[in-house]
């Protein structure tokens, strides 16, 4: 064990056609991964360049990572990033319990690691998770998808059976200076009013309405010209067409349709303390072909697949705020709008479906909590982690890399990660090193 003089190189064979050439630092116990190739059967190694002053890292066959390096496509990347990311809700929010979450294990349980056979990904088993759809990416992404098939099947079946979903949005009045708990206050007042009222129930009636899926989703526009402030709306699917003519549902009726349901919105609106909404942006009614195309893509989290610098068409959204944060920790108005943002949020429900719907249709009820710790009944288990390896990850914060290890290079691989990062020090290695420790161990594998 090393404890102090210069760094130096020395080799670990992983009985592998490939070698790792390891770093050892002069603080007990750290290890930093290179890789070389072995040189064929004359059992020979190519020596890896050293890091010199100001010098490249290096990587496989002695090529600069990030440079002429190609490792293959990460299908996890997207995941990695959810990692990173909730790790910055965990800094706006140390009191949550997305602050714990996929951290802390749970009740008498050890840390798993499972793969599943359908689509090649790895998760955890075994550690506490928050449910949280609107303060942790990771739980957001997994309770999403499942809600997105449930959603999917609803509409399969609803269409089987003659009938027709259409996609209703609300949006009222927003300015920068509104607060977002009363905004919200106002709009459940006038969307409430909007169910009861006589004249839109009567239009509920012409299309066939036998229920609805309401989502709740909202925006920020401090980057926009006007910097409007938040803005929180409603995507409706309608369940419709039962006992009346579909071929009723022609342009032009969706039209009067439209209208009519408008000036009962605005009324609401109005009425509520929101203000009149515009003709153009207050109320859409589309049909069968974008309740699709919406209910195809909500839970995929587009969102997250965005880069940090691109910059949303209509704002930012919740999460966008945590990626800006993450890139930049001075931009302290991402980080506060963030924190209003879940603290408003908390308990609230994102899918709202109307009374029997999901009787109707046999599906099952489940909880958020209940999503978020499922495993996938495809999956199979790779191996469990001690405390003290638990440990180690948390240290390097490596929750991403290591899921992303063992998706694609199995066990022994995450064996490997975990021997690299015993008893590293927190905070002793960057955020690029452990990313190229993740990419080495896999291409040696």
């Amino acid at each position: 064990m090393v404890r102090g003089g210069d760094r130096f190189l020395c080799l670990r064979s992983f009985k592998t056609d490939m070698t790792i050439l390891t770093e050892k630092h002069p603080v007990a116990g750290v290890t930093i991964v290179r890789a070389c190739a072995s040189a064929g059967a004359t059992g020979g190694m190519r020596s890896a360049a050293p890091l010199g002053a100001g010098g490249a890292k290096r990587g496989l066959a002695g090529t600069a990572l990030g440079t002429n390096a190609k490792y293959v496509a990460n299908p996890m990347a997207t995941r990695i990033q959810r990692f990173a990311v909730q790790s910055v809700s965990r800094s706006i929010l140390p009191e949550s319990r997305t602050a714990k979450c996929l951290r802390i294990r749970a009740y008498n349980s050890n840390v798993e690691i499972w793969k599943s056979c359908e689509f090649g990904t790895a998760q955890y088993a075994g550690l506490q998770t928050c449910g949280s759809v609107w303060a942790c990416p990771v739980c957001a992404a997994k309770i999403a998808e499942r809600r997105r098939v449930e959603v999917l099947a609803a509409m399969t079946a609803h269409k089987a059976a003659g009938g027709c979903v259409n996609l209703l949005t609300l949006t009222t009045p927003h300015q920068r200076k509104d607060n977002l708990v009363d905004l919200l206050a106002m709009q459940a007042k006038a969307i409430k009013a909007l169910w009861a009222d006589r004249s839109a129930k009567g239009v509920f009636a012409e299309m066939g309405l036998v229920g609805q899926i309401r989502a709740l989703e909202v925006t920020h526009g401090r980057k926009s010209p006007h910097d409007n402030g938040w803005h929180p709306h409603y995507h409706v699917l309608q369940f419709g067409g039962v006992g009346v003519d579909l071929a009723r549902f022609d342009v032009p009726q969706m039209k009067d349709w439209a209208v009519r349901l408008y000036l009962r919105w605005a009324a609401c609106c109005v009425k509520a303390g929101l203000g009149e909404p515009s003709f153009k942006h207050g109320l859409k009614l589309h049909d069968g072909s974008k309740a699709a195309a919406y209910a195809a893509k909500w839970g995929l989290e587009d969102e997250m697949t965005k880069g940090h610098t691109k910059k949303a068409l209509h704002g930012e959204t919740p999460f966008d705020f945590l990626r800006a944060y993450l890139v930049d920790s001075q931009d302290k108005q991402a980080a506060a709008l963030f924190k209003e943002f879940a603290e408003t949020f908390k308990g609230k429900r994102q899918l709202h479906w109307s009374k029997g719907l999901k009787a109707r249709f046999a599906i099952e009820e489940t909880t958020d909590d209940e999503l978020s710790t499922k495993v996938e009944e495809r999956a199979v288990f790779l191996g469990a982690l001690t405390v003290d390896q638990w440990r180690d990850v948390l240290k390097v914060d490596g929750r991403g890399a290591l899921l992303d290890v063992a998706a694609k290079a199995g066990w022994p691989a995450v064996q490997r990660y975990l021997d690299v990062i015993k008893d590293v020090p927190r905070g002793f290695l960057s955020k690029s090193e452990i990313d190229e420790i993740r990419q080495l161990v896999i291409a040696v594998s």
